[in-house]
C-alpha cells in the first residue's frame, strides 16, 4: 500500500472515529500515530512523536491564547458585562425590535474584551433573556438572538479563534485580529438592522418598550463605557498603533482586567481561582487539539495528501473562487458536526497548501474559515450556541431556539457573500499596518 493510500485511508479512519464520539483532539493524535507507523514503521512514528507534541505547544506565539482567555474571564468577574446590557438598553432598547438590538449591543461589546463566543453568549444570554421575555418577546426569537449574536465574540478582537488560525497559518497574528474588524462590525450592523425589521414588521413578536430611557439615562450610561474602552486601548490601540505586539498586548489586557477587578470591588479568592481554573481548562483543551492536529497534519505531509490535494485542484482548470466556494462548502457541513476548533484543525492541513498554491492572500481566507466555523455553533444538529442558550432557558424548545434564528442566521450567510465579493471588508485594517 502506498503512503498516499495510508492518508487517504487515515481521513476516513478519522471521520468513523469522530463518527463514534472520540474527542477530535484523541482522534487525532491516534490516527496520526497509526498512519506514521503504517508509513514509515516505527522509527517515523517514535521520531515524530518524541518531538512534534512538545514542540507545537512549546511556542512563546501560544501565550496570547491563554492571555485573552484569561482576560475574558476576568472581565465577566467584573460584572462588565451587565454594565454593556444596561449601557446599549438605554441607547437601542426604544426602537422596534430594542432589546434584541440590545443583546446585539451587548454581546459586540463583549466581544471587544473577551475571545470567547460560548462565554460570550452565556454571559449576555442570562441578562438579556429573560428580560425580552419579561416584556412579551417571542421566547425563541430571544434565545435565537443571542445565540447568533455570540459569535460576534469570533471576528470582534480579541478572537480566539482568529488567533488560532494565525498560528497554523504562520500568519501575523495582529493582522489576523485587525482584520476581523471590519467584518464584526458589519456582522453585527447586518444582526441590529435584522431586528429592527423584525420588531417594525412583526411588532407582536417584538413589542416595542412603553417606557424607554430619557436622555440623562443614556448619557448616563456613557461611564458604563469606560472599563470596556480602556481594554480596547490597551489591546487593539497597543497592536494598532505598533506600540505593543499581539502576546503583549493580551498580556497587558489580562492585568488591566486584574486590575480592574480588584477596583470594582468583586476581587475574591473564589472568583479568582475559577477565572484562574476555567482559563487553564479551555487552554488546555486548545492545546491538546493543538498536538492532535499536529500529529495528524505531518502523517499527511509524510503521506503526500496536501501536495496531492493541491496538484489535483490545480489540474482542474478552475478558478481559484470556484475552489474556496467548495471550501466553504466543506466547512459548512463539517461545522454542523465539529467545533471550531477541532474542524480548523482538521481542513487546514489540506486546504493551505491549496490556497498558497493558487495565490490565494491567507488572511481574507482565514476570516472567511473562521465566518464558517463560528456559522456551525448556530447550526444544528451540533450547533453549541443553540445548546447553551437552551440551558439558560430550557423551557424555550431547541425547535423555537432554531427558528429565532433563522433570521439571523441568514445575515451571517450574507456577510460571508459580502466578505468574498469586497476582501477589503477585511483586509482595509490590516492593509494600514503595511
Amino acid at each position: 500500500m502506498t503512503a498516499l493510500l495510508i492518508g487517504l485511508g487515515s481521513v476516513a479512519a478519522l471521520l468513523v472515529l469522530l463518527a463514534l464520539g472520540l474527542e477530535i483532539a484523541y482522534a487525532l493524535a491516534v490516527v496520526g500515530v497509526v498512519g506514521l507507523f503504517l508509513i514509515g514503521g516505527v522509527p517515523l512514528a517514535q521520531g515524530v512523536l518524541a518531538t512534534a507534541p512538545y514542540s507545537s505547544v512549546a511556542k512563546f506565539a501560544l501565550v496570547v491564547l491563554p492571555m485573552f482567555i484569561l482576560m475574558g474571564e476576568l472581565v465577566v468577574a467584573t460584572g462588565m458585562a451587565r454594565h454593556a446590557y444596561v449601557a446599549a438598553r438605554a441607547w437601542l432598547g426604544r426602537l422596534p425590535g430594542g432589546l434584541m438590538m440590545t443583546a446585539v449591543g451587548a454581546s459586540a461589546l463583549l466581544a471587544t474584551t473577551s475571545g470567547s463566543s460560548i462565554a460570550a453568549t452565556v454571559t449576555v444570554g442570562r441578562v438579556s433573556i429573560a428580560e425580552m421575555r419579561r416584556y412579551g418577546y417571542d421566547g425563541g426569537l430571544a434565545a435565537g438572538t443571542v445565540a447568533v449574536a455570540g459569535t460576534l465574540a469570533a471576528l470582534i478582537p480579541p478572537s480566539a479563534l482568529l488567533v488560532f488560525y494565525a498560528l497554523l497559518s504562520d500568519q501575523s497574528i495582529s493582522a489576523m485580529l485587525l482584520a476581523g474588524i471590519g467584518p464584526g462590525l458589519l456582522s453585527a450592523a447586518l444582526f441590529m438592522l435584522t431586528a429592527y425589521l423584525i420588531g417594525r414588521l412583526r411588532p407582536a413578536l417584538a413589542p416595542r418598550l412603553a417606557q424607554p430611557a430619557d436622555w440623562r439615562e443614556r448619557l448616563s450610561s456613557l461611564r458604563l463605557f469606560a472599563p470596556l474602552g480602556t481594554l480596547v486601548l490597551v489591546v487593539l490601540g497597543g497592536i494598532y498603533s505598533g506600540l505593543v505586539t499581539a502576546t503583549e498586548a493580551a498580556a497587558f489586557g489580562a492585568l488591566v482586567a486584574l486590575i480592574m477587578l480588584a477596583l470594582s470591588g468583586r476581587l475574591t479568592l473564589p472568583r479568582l481561582d475559577e477565572a484562574l481554573s476555567s482559563s487553564a481548562r479551555i487552554t488546555c483543551m486548545i492545546f491538546l487539539i493543538i498536538i492532535g492536529g499536529t500529529l495528524f497534519a505531518r502523517m499527511l505531509a509524510f503521506a503526500g495528501v496536501p501536495l496531492a490535494l493541491a496538484e489535483f485542484i490545480r489540474g482542474l482548470d478552475i478558478s481559484p473562487m470556484a475552489v474556496v466556494l467548495v471550501m466553504m462548502l466543506i466547512l459548512t457541513v463539517l461545522g454542523m458536526f465539529i467545533d471550531p476548533i477541532g474542524m480548523l484543525m482538521l481542513t487546514l492541513p489540506f486546504f493551505l497548501p491549496v490556497v498558497k498554491q493558487l495565490g490565494i492572500d491567507p488572511i481574507w481566507f482565514g476570516v472567511l474559515v473562521v465566518l464558517q466555523a463560528e456559522l456551525g455553533v448556530i447550526t444544528p444538529p451540533i450547533g453549541m450556541h443553540l445548546f447553551v442558550v437552551n440551558k439558560i432557558a430550557p423551557d424555550i424548545t431547541f425547535a423555537s431556539i432554531i427558528r429565532g434564528s433563522l433570521p439571523f442566521m441568514a445575515c451571517q450567510f450574507l456577510l460571508v457573500a459580502l466578505v468574498i465579493l469586497f476582501p477589503p471588508i477585511a483586509l482595509w485594517v490590516p492593509g494600514q499596518l503595511r
